[in-house]
């Protein structure tokens, strides 16, 4: 076999090997929590806590042996080889998301339930399990709920900001609407005014107008006086000629 084949070879199966030996670790763990803690616990949430960082580990060792796998593409490692490979590969990754539900199922309900839960007493309401806590131990749940009110206090905080600028602008109508009803009652006496005078002025013209038509008569009267009277001499001086 040539020495580069050996020394590609040794390298992919050391690494699976510290792989798998890795994912056996984990198994184990689940199982003693399961056997020495079936009712959860303190305890029971320290070694599920050490066995999602060992899967974690595991997930990056095994995206490890994928990129070695990959690389290996050129040599002289035989394609029925490099199958067998990439089928450990897959066999590793689905053994992994296994052990990943089992701990979701697995995780004790009582100690989620103090963590969860809406209020304190007996009366309380219990949340439910969602898939942003399936993956999280106390711990994370807890950073989570606290990072959860901490969105809600500034959401409230931008609420409030919205609501009193909302109360100006409504202040501000306010005032707007009360002075422009005592313009419009300002208006409305200055109409009433104008038509008082109006009346007066409409009064005075047809006054005016009644005695203009009295002065006509008077003075069409005075003037057939003034003819008649120059008539009446002119037939005094035409008598007096004959």
């Amino acid at each position: 076999m040539p020495s580069g084949l050996r020394q590609d070879t040794d390298v992919w199966l050391k690494s699976y090997e510290d792989t798998k030996q890795l994912a056996n670790e984990v198994v184990q763990l689940i199982q003693d929590r399961n056997v020495r803690y079936p009712t959860g616990g303190p305890d029971a949430s320290r070694i599920t806590a050490v066995a999602r960082r060992k899967l974690g580990s595991l997930g990056t060792a095994v995206d490890n042996l994928r990129d070695l796998l990959e690389a290996d593409e050129g040599t002289a490692t035989t394609e029925n080889e490099k199958n067998r490979r990439r089928d450990l590969v897959t066999a590793l990754r689905a053994r992994r998301e296994q052990m990943l539900q089992s701990l979701k199922r697995d995780q004790n309900a009582s100690n989620r339930s103090s963590l969860l839960e809406s209020g304190k007493g007996s009366s309380a309401a219990v949340a439910r399990e969602t898939d942003r806590t399936a993956d999280l131990d106390n711990r994370g749940i807890l950073q989570m709920q606290q990072h959860v009110m901490r969105e809600q206090d500034a959401e409230l905080a931008e609420l409030e900001k919205t609501v009193t600028s909302t109360r100006h602008i409504a202040l501000t109508i306010d005032q707007e609407l009360d002075l422009h009803t005592s313009l419009l009652g300002e208006l409305d006496e200055d109409v009433e005014v104008s038509h008082s005078r109006l009346r007066a002025a409409q009064k005075r013209l047809r006054g005016v107008m009644k005695n203009s038509g009295n002065c006509k008569s008077m003075l069409l009267i005075v003037m057939l006086m003034v003819i008649l009277t120059i008539v009446i001499v002119l037939g005094f001086k035409i008598l007096r000629m004959f």
